[in-house]
């Protein structure tokens, strides 16, 4: 299966045998779904699907609830939570297609690739050249400091079994997250990125306050994105200064993303997903986009404020003991 494309693409890559079940929130994303070898059946239906169905569930009006995991709790689903990102018809579309190119076998090699490489003792990891120099000076080089508490959240295999609830996340990523009050035990980065993709994302527990900061960085985002290659400099991991073009959104960003964490670096991502890179759109405002770059960086906790990750599309990098 590795190698070939069906009617619904590379999931079955995810699911080897029987009927994959498109469950949606959104009627006429179902239909595109249908149109792509899937089984469509609307999220208030799912309740009538046998056990041990083939799910992949794309919402896109509604976050991720409780009642929604208990609901499928029965079935293999990979999770695409579309409107924590961008719900709208044509991002919902475009997520969908991503999701069905993905090769998920090659993602969960590369996951496990990284994997390994973190568990080999590195104290440090370089994206970019492994020296500085004046002939580099304008491309990415960040140097990422590990500390002992580092863990990662990944799926680092392609099928998925009954009972297991998978974001599209963890199979196109390795992300490695701190709380904003972590010190340096988790990680720490100095350097400067050249971003080409900016996503803004709220969590399931967004606050009130949270959601106002939400609806401005989706602002924010659409502006950055539409001035082309970003710069990122960060020093003992805060972000110092972030521009687009001619401006300067580095204020901006720490307004949406809750002034009291101070810009910190809260996620370091590792993208796993980069055979999907020729297709991405960097306009759109997708969880798939995010794993398609070798790297991303991202800021604030999607609760108090949004989750902004700017994505490096290609990077070299380097595990130093």
């Amino acid at each position: 299966m590795q190698g070939s494309v069906e009617p619904v693409g590379h999931l079955r890559q995810i699911f080897p045998e029987g009927d994959i079940v498109a469950v949606t929130d959104d009627a006429s994303l179902g239909s595109v779904a249908a149109r792509s070898g899937l089984v469509y059946v609307p999220l208030e239906g799912a309740s009538a699907l046998p056990d041990g169905s083939n799910v992949v569930l794309f919402l896109s009006r509604h976050l991720i609830s409780k009642k929604i995991r208990l609901l499928l709790r029965p079935h293999r689903v990979l999770v695409v939570p579309i409107a924590s990102f961008d719900g709208s018809p044509e991002a919902a579309r475009y997520t969908l297609r991503m999701t069905m190119l993905t090769n998920y076998v090659k993602a969960s090699e590369m996951a496990a690739y990284w994997i390994d490489g973190l568990r080999s003792e590195a104290k440090s990891l370089v994206f970019g050249p492994l020296t500085p120099s004046a002939e580099h000076a304008d491309a990415t080089r960040l140097v990422c400091s590990l500390g002992p508490s580092l863990t990662v959240d990944a799926w680092p295999r392609a099928e998925i079994g009954v009972g297991d609830w998978v974001s599209v996340g963890s199979c196109c990523e390795l992300s490695i997250t701190k709380q904003p009050s972590s010190g340096d035990d988790v990680f720490s980065m100095d350097g400067t990125v050249r971003a080409a993709g900016v996503l803004a994302a709220r969590d399931p527990r967004c606050t009130e306050e949270g959601a106002a900061r939400v609806r401005r960085a989706e602002r924010l985002r659409a502006k950055i994105a539409d001035l082309g290659p970003i710069s990122l400099t960060l020093k003992k991991n805060v972000l110092v200064e972030a521009r687009a073009g001619d401006d300067d959104f580095t204020d901006d960003l720490l307004d949406v993303t809750n002034p009291a964490h101070g810009l910190q670096a809260l996620e370091l991502g590792i993208g796993t997903n980069l055979a999907l890179l020729p297709k991405v759109d960097w306009r759109h405002n997708s969880q798939l986009n995010e794993g398609a770059g070798a790297m991303h960086i991202g800021f604030g906790e999607g609760i108090t404020g949004a989750h902004m990750d700017f994505i490096i599309p290609e990077s070299e990098h380097h595990f130093l003991p």
